[in-house]
């Protein structure tokens, strides 16, 4: 007997496209795809019908503890939140100044109990100590994604030197396999000037000044830079959170031919610097014009854009300090709940961009990217039961004091979103039902992926 089967739905299977039928689980996996009545009996059927099945969200880009200090506490509230929304797999970025050897085992002994979400690492790497560990992070723990920061978060993580990002894309590629590189890209000079030219002229503006803080022009020269690195090392390459249309341009236009991959996130897709919410969504590099919104849209419908994350950083009200002013407020904001209903009502709803396109770029791509296809990603027989029932009519008013964050405000509350998910499945059991958490925490693990 199948421990779960779902019904009358339409199933979005990535490389396929809509396939109506019902899907079959057992023991976390996905058994039986095709017609519900020559499916087995069930312990619980799920009818979808009028609604969208699609593989569980990936997340690849998510920052976990950087404000709080409190890596366990935000794995176990944030993990929720992203369950809640639909997603059901997260990649979390690492960062520091030490060894991460001594370090790994505990982080991963804590996702494994607090979690509710599968996760995999990326480690940061920002000395000649880390850079000569790489190969032990990837045979002791299965760790394939290696981050560069071009620019640094002032007080939070410094940048790198171009050479010291080819030295480590060398040694990824000298190691072999799926190792693949991610750089922040922003050119240091140009955003340390603008950001000081803010700081001099309009120290007490509002979101709209600190677009100014992080000109497009300087993530464009960073990007024709680390496209030039990738082609001269041939490494596999991300370049994570495209925020402008000049950022996603060049990237089109430099590559080499090479795997070379371009991530956005939902924020920069939904918001611009004109948006009510003011420096409760201030962050790095800043949210940009409205024009740079639809580039990067357009760079999601034309092939561009690889894949779509959040850039999840969490904090609440009184850390975020956006009381402070321009200069005092922190960069970040909590997006993993409202990550899935912000680009069904934007992409889906509001552009017209294929359910398909939209599952490639959420779930598939990062899958493919970080080593973890066909384990998720896709609905076919083998794979993780991670499933999401989607009502693409469902309207719904985002309410900040009801979502599972520890954060205590949303960019999101008040607007209403259309295009919901309505229940997750996790590893064929049902842990989200019409937004409420069913699950304990502690029922993700960590993945350990091999190059």
């Amino acid at each position: 007997m199948l421990d779960l089967k779902i019904v009358n739905g339409t199933m979005v299977i990535p490389g396929t496209g809509l396939v109506r039928g019902g899907v079959g689980c057992k023991d976390g996996q996905i058994v039986a795809i095709g017609p519900e009545f020559g499916m087995e009996d069930a312990v619980r059927t799920v009818d979808a019908a009028g609604k969208y099945v699609i593989p569980g969200v990936i997340d690849p880009h998510v920052h976990l503890g950087i404000f709080t200090g409190d890596f366990a506490a935000e794995t176990e509230t944030e993990t929720r939140a992203a369950l809640a929304g639909g997603v059901t797999t997260t990649g979390v970025m690492m960062g520091g100044d030490q060894s991460y050897l001594g370090m790994l085992p505990g982080l991963i002994e804590t996702v494994e109990a607090k979690s509710s979400t599968d996760m995999f690492f990326h480690l940061s790497i920002f000395t000649p100590e880390q850079l000569g560990e790489i190969r032990r992070y990837v045979e002791d723990f299965g760790v394939t994604s290696f981050k560069f920061y071009m620019c640094g978060v002032t007080g939070v993580f410094p940048n790198v030197e171009d050479e010291f990002i080819k030295q480590g894309l060398e040694s990824l590629v000298d190691i072999g396999g799926h190792l693949t590189g991610l750089v922040h890209c922003e050119d240091q000079a140009m955003v340390d000037a603008a950001l000081a030219k803010v700081a001099a002229e309009t120290p007490d503006g509002g979101l709209r000044e600190w677009a100014d803080a992080g000109p497009a022009e300087a993530e464009e020269d960073a990007v024709i830079r680390a496209c030039r690195l990738q082609a001269e090392t041939g490494a596999r390459f991300y370049l994570v959170h495209m925020s402008s249309g000049l950022g996603v341009k060049a990237a089109a236009a430099n590559r080499s031919g090479g795997p070379l991959f371009v991530e956005t996130t939902s924020p920069y897709l939904s918001l611009d610097k004109d948006d009510p919410s003011g420096l409760l969504a201030k962050m790095l590099p800043p949210i940009k014009d409205a024009s740079d919104k639809e580039a990067l849209w357009a760079a999601v419908k034309d092939g561009t854009i690889s894949s779509i994350g959040t850039d999840n950083v969490s904090l609440n009200r009184e850390i975020k300090g956006a009381e402070k002013g321009l200069l005092n407020a922190m960069p970040g904001y909590a997006v993993l709940q409202t990550h899935l209903p912000v680009l069904l009502h934007e992409g889906v709803n509001n552009r017209g961009i294929d359910i398909e396109r939209l599952v490639e770029v959420t779930s598939r791509g990062p899958a493919e990217i970080f080593g973890i296809y066909p384990q998720k990603g896709t609905i076919a027989v083998g794979s993780d039961a991670d499933l999401v029932i989607v009502d693409l009519d469902k309207e719904q008013v985002v309410d900040e004091t009801k979502l599972y964050s520890f954060s205590d405000f949303s960019l999101y509350n008040g607007r209403t979103l259309k295009g919901w998910p309505v229940m997750t499945i996790k590893a064929g059991r049902v842990v989200v039902e019409d937004g409420e958490v069913l699950s304990d925490p502690g029922i993700g693990g960590f993945l350990r992926r091999t190059k």
